[in-house]
């Protein structure tokens, strides 16, 4: 059986979507929210909770948004009577697991925003995992975590 070349490269693209799409059905975020900051803040933080529901790892490599010049992956460590953020260039989400997001941990450091951003605003981040899978989320602007 002889297969034409727009055959072929329909299979393929099938082939090489399909773990994309079940990446993107099992991973899920809740609580997702980012502090309200003064006006003149120059970064702002982002937290959640990142849901993996498969039965393998997933890697989180970086985040982007229209509404800050940059987004970046960051935790906050204490060591030695000493804290800091170190910045995360992948951050791994065991399979069936959840990773939270939070203040003195994990978080996103959402840099320069392009707007003031004020409580009960929603700024959406694109979270961008390895295989591909890009999934948009909303956040809140809160001065605390929403239930």
């Amino acid at each position: 059986m002889k297969l034409s070349k727009s055959t072929i490269l329909g299979l393929i693209m099938s082939f090489g979507l399909a773990p994309l799409s079940a990446a993107e059905s099992t991973m899920n975020v809740s609580h997702a929210w980012v502090k309200e900051a003064p006006p003149n803040a120059e970064a702002l933080a982002g937290y959640m909770d990142l849901q993996n529901q498969s039965p393998q790892a997933q890697t989180l490599l970086g985040a982007r948004s229209t509404i800050f010049k940059s987004v970046m992956l960051h935790q906050t460590v204490s060591k030695g009577g000493m804290t800091r953020m170190n910045h995360s260039t992948r951050i791994e989400i065991k399979a069936g697991s959840t990773l939270q997001f939070i203040p003195g941990g994990y978080h996103l450091m959402l840099m320069s925003p392009k707007k003031i951003l004020q409580q009960g605003d929603q700024v959406e981040v694109l979270l961008e995992f390895q295989g591909g899978l890009v999934l948009p989320v909303k956040f809140k602007v809160s001065k605390e975590r929403p239930q």
